[in-house]
């Protein structure tokens, strides 16, 4: 295989040595979109949160830390990933407050409903058809509910070496709106800097 396709691929579902170190350049390249989310949130005691993705869990632990009377829930189908994120935020879960699952988002069910809000950031790339995944999410979604996301611009994708492959879709925020609408969300607002910051209502 082709190293860039390798690399590639492992921004998709980390795995092994190369995993490991594609998950450090997750949490160097994804902190300051955590970051945007959290000034973007707006959140009540005992809101449920849900990350769609969660890496090696920087963002599960920066954003319990700003909201510490919600819980949060995440779902990833890396191994790697789940036991990284569950050792950086042990603490966490032993208090209950955060709480992992191993799976794919759109294969898994999931039984707790009413999320406030759910998130990923940089992870849409990764999912071919956007319907299936965007109608899941709603369905999740209390009917006050957010769905926040972060995306690169497909111009930018295709400067990307190990993003040139058909392992990323190469959405442009035309497409990611009309999939919204088209799922049932009522609103999508978004903003650009450095890449588009998403925020749909139900």
């Amino acid at each position: 295989m082709d190293i860039f396709r390798r690399i590639g691929s492992q921004f998709r579902k980390p795995s092994g040595t190369l995993g490991t170190i594609v998950s450090d350049l997750m949490i160097l390249g994804n902190r300051s979109a955590y970051k945007t989310l959290i000034k973007e949130l707006t959140l009540d005691p005992n809101d449920k949160i849900l990350e769609i993705g969660y890496g090696p869990g920087i963002g599960i632990g920066l954003i319990s830390k700003r909201f510490q009377n919600c819980e949060i829930y995440g779902i990833d189908f890396s191994e790697l990933m789940f036991r990284r994120a569950t050792k950086r935020n042990s603490q966490l879960i032993k208090n209950n407050k955060v709480h992992l699952f191993l799976g794919d988002f759109i294969e898994t069910e999931i039984n707790t409903i009413n999320f406030s809000v759910i998130y990923c950031i940089n992870v849409i790339y990764f999912w071919d058809d956007l319907q299936k995944p965007f109608e899941k999410v709603r369905s999740l979604l209390r009917d006050d509910g957010i769905f926040c996301f972060y995306m690169a611009r497909n111009e930018d994708l295709t400067k990307v070496r190990f993003a040139r492959n058909d392992i990323f879709n190469k959405y442009s925020i035309e497409q990611i709106t009309d999939a919204l609408k088209s799922a049932g969300f009522s609103e999508a607002d978004y903003n650009y800097k450095h890449g588009y910051f998403i925020k749909a209502k139900k």
